[in-house]
């Protein structure tokens, strides 16, 4: 059988030309400094700057509200704060990573993730000086087992933020109660909240209204919380006319070139009723709009509207119903993974610990103590 020839392929297709895919890429980027994005991004910006002792800020919104863009910006002004200053950084950020092989929150792929958008080198990679024998010093491992590797980068990570006094920011959390168990996501929450009390620095926790029932599904942890709502726009002639600037700044920013000035801004009721006043899902559908029709036309509101109308058939209902529940004093389910386990499910638990020999005081999130530090390698 002949190869397929996949370049003849290529050829037959009309694809995305550079010179859209750069305004796709620039428009993508965009920081959408609008009404309501740049209020809470003064907020945050104070809580951190103010240093305020064991505060765990937990920024809550529905997906493609902006969330991401937001910390992206405090993340690069939290830095060009402390540059000024004459500092290297000003904070760590990283985004939950998947379960490591033990079903826990994986720390050690996470404080890799943070020092490696810092640019810093980890502290087991070190330089290993040999026997001028050996020829030029080389990169090695300067521990030998997995239990001192992870612990080595655990003090490293809390001494860092502790001398350079740096915030962290983490990113994606509403994706821990997804990934793991009842008694693992105690065991993380429990571990952000020791990062902070070690430290006394603020954390930056950003998710979907999950994240926030689980961080506040205890009293230690309820008052060191400072929750940050993050709403779509609504209905009111306000946020009707931010939401309308905000697509004129977007009409802007692509400029005429991609994009008939005025044709977006025009309807821009018609488009925040159809993204359900989600910014990031406007941005979403320009980009889309571009990506298939950017080499023969401009970007407009009859193309626009075709995919706006397609996300309304498939997504409206569910995204309207995810507004609800971001302003639910509780959600059901993560409430339920936490706080309501029966007596026999905590029986078969201590069953398990003592089977395995396991000190219980030990163990991070196991105890009702709340007060105590909880170490994450537990």
């Amino acid at each position: 059988m002949a190869n397929i020839d996949y370049d003849a392929m290529v050829q037959q297709l009309d694809l995305t030309p550079p010179h859209v895919t750069a305004a796709i890429n620039d428009l993508n980027t965009w920081v959408c400094l609008h009404a309501r994005f740049a209020k809470i991004l003064q907020v945050i910006m104070n809580a951190i700057a103010g240093r305020s002792r064991d505060l765990l800020i937990v920024l809550i919104g529905p997906a493609r509200v902006g969330k991401t863009t937001l910390i992206d910006s405090i993340a690069g002004m939290t830095d060009a704060l402390a540059r000024q200053a004459g500092k290297r950084r000003g904070c760590f950020r990283f985004s939950v990573p998947p379960p490591d092989k033990q079903g826990r929150f994986n720390w050690t792929a996470a404080i890799s993730e943070a020092y490696a958008k810092s640019d810093e080198i980890l502290p087991f990679d070190k330089i290993v000086y040999g026997d001028i024998t050996e020829g030029a010093p080389r990169r090695g491992p300067g521990t030998s087992s997995g239990a001192a590797v992870e612990e080595a980068l655990w003090q490293s990570f809390i001494n860092s933020i502790q001398l350079e006094r740096l915030a962290t920011i983490v990113d994606e959390g509403n994706t821990i109660p997804v990934s793991l168990s009842p008694l693992q996501v105690d065991r993380a929450i429990h571990s952000l909240k020791y990062i902070v009390a070690e430290t006394r620095q603020p954390l930056l926790i950003g998710g979907t209204s999950a994240i926030r029932h689980i961080v506040e599904h205890d009293t230690q942890m309820k008052v060191r919380v400072k929750v940050v709502m993050q709403d779509p726009y609504g209905n009111s002639e306000e946020d009707e006319e931010n939401f309308r600037i905000f697509i004129l700044e977007m009409e802007k920013r692509l400029g005429p070139k991609f994009c008939v000035p005025g044709s977006l801004s025009s309807h821009s009721r018609e488009i925040r009723r159809g993204v359900d006043g989600r910014c990031g899902l406007a941005v979403r559908l320009a980009t889309d709009t571009l990506s298939q029709h950017g080499r023969k036309h401009k970007l407009n509101w009859a193309l626009y509207k075709n995919n706006l109308e397609e996300l309304v058939r498939y997504s409206g209902d569910d995204l309207a119903m995810e507004r609800r529940a971001t302003r639910k004093p509780i959600v059901a389910t993560a409430e339920a993974a936490i706080t309501r386990r029966t007596t026999e499910s905590r029986n078969v638990e201590m069953k398990e610990a003592d089977s395995r020999n396991v000190e219980k005081k030990g163990r991070v999130g196991a105890t009702k103590n709340t007060n105590a530090p909880n170490h994450p390698y537990a």
